[in-house]
């Protein structure tokens, strides 16, 4: 059964029952036994919970107590190594009793010798093993079932995530499509307008030339809104290249201003920039440069009230160059400095009246942009202070073209 020796344990009041066990195991043949004996059956439970011996013989009749009390309690008290009743009674009752109290086996003495005795060591040590390795297989499967388990929550909530992100998805497409013909129909209304009030003033020039002007002013809207576009799904189809050019900054910054100062002046803003008195010199797209200062501040001129301030200061910052533009308006929730940055989304700040209005791609325009050219943008708000920031960074040379 064992290459080591098997350690029992006699649980017997009786030394003569002693001896004689002892006296039947050494003549069992090819197995080595270690007997203990305990005979304070007051101390039995406690011995046997201390699982030190493989095996345990215990008798019947041990004074106060029975060896039937002694099973039933340790079993109760999660003993592990079998337990073999021995007893001196020829009452079938006591051997249905010692099988329900947790008994290995039940051996009558009178009738024990060598090999009745290692036939039931034996197959109590081997009923033993067998349930361990069950046990085993057992907590093997449940830990099985549960990775499967864990992987199948795991699966479920992937597939609810991804689920949600496509309703998030398809409904940020409703609203984009939505926002685009609402803003595609704005600058046609007044188009549409001016081109009745020519058809009516008949040849008048200050009618004429007041509906040229508003028409060139929609139109050019109209182009800027569909340059968006392109560039989005340029940029999203990986085709966008950038023309480098060593340019000075004042140059990008009075292209973005010429652009943006008629949209800021319908709202009486005060703006102001500010420029280091050292030229600053850049390799950048100067044109793509220009949008991203367009978008900046037609954005911060779109949330700050008419007679808001905005600025816009210039300077050197390490090997680069930092454009930072400020507005007093009602700023940007703390929760979505990172989000204005996503594509096709609108952030309603503090303060807004209503729906605010574009196609939600100027900020993420901004970042996109200024990445292509090795740079960062940081958008914050509050602290505070009334308002928002937007921080740009271009390096002087662009990392490919430093290569």
């Amino acid at each position: 059964m064992s290459e080591k020796p098997i350690r029992l344990m006699l649980v017997d009041d009786d030394e003569e029952d002693y001896l004689l066990t002892r006296d039947l195991l050494e003549g069992i043949a090819d197995i080595e036994f270690e007997l203990d004996w305990l005979p304070d059956a007051d101390r039995a439970v406690d011995v046997i919970c201390e699982g030190a011996c493989d095996l345990y013989l215990i008798d019947y009749s041990l004074g106060r107590l029975d060896g039937l009390t002694v099973i039933r309690e340790a079993v109760a008290r999660g003993a592990a190594a079998p337990m073999i009743l021995l007893t001196g009674l020829d009452e079938r009752a006591i051997d249905l009793d010692a099988m329900r109290a947790g008994a290995a086996d039940f051996l009558e003495k009178w009738r024990l010798n060598p090999t009745l005795l290692e036939r039931s060591i034996r197959y109590s040590l081997q009923e033993k093993q067998h349930a361990e390795e069950l046990e085993r297989r057992v907590q093997e499967r449940t830990a099985e079932l549960a990775r499967a388990n864990a992987a199948l929550q795991a699966e479920v909530a992937e597939r609810v995530r991804a689920e949600q992100a496509l309703r998030s998805v398809d409904r940020r497409k409703d609203e984009y499509l939505s926002t685009l013909a609402h803003e595609l129909r704005n600058p046609l209304v007044p188009v549409r307008n001016a081109l009745e009030i020519m058809r009516l003033a008949g040849n008048d020039p200050a009618v004429v030339e007041s509906s040229r002007a508003m028409i060139e002013r929609q139109v050019k809207h109209l182009v800027r809104l569909i340059d968006d576009l392109m560039v989005v799904a340029r940029i999203s189809r990986g085709m966008i290249k950038l023309k480098m050019e060593c340019c000075q900054a004042d140059r990008v910054v009075a292209t973005a201003v010429e652009n943006v100062r008629p949209f800021m002046a319908k709202s009486r803003h005060e703006f102001q920039v500010t420029m280091p008195e050292d030229p600053l010199s850049l390799q950048v797209d100067a044109e793509r440069m220009a949008q991203v200062l367009y978008n900046l501040l037609h954005n911060a001129a779109k949330y700050t009230q008419a007679g808001g301030r905005i600025s816009l200061d210039v300077d050197r910052d390490g090997d680069g160059v930092r454009f930072r533009v400020r507005d007093d308006g009602p700023g940007v929730p703390e929760d979505m400095l990172e989000a204005v940055f996503d594509i096709f989304t609108q952030v309603k700040r503090p303060g807004d009246d209503g729906v605010a209005s574009g196609l939600g791609v100027g900020l993420w325009l901004v970042r996109q942009l200024v990445h292509l050219h090795g740079g960062r943008v940081e958008a914050h708000s509050g602290g505070g202070e009334p308002g928002s920031e937007f921080v740009v960074w271009i390096p002087d040379r662009p990392p490919e073209v430093a290569a």
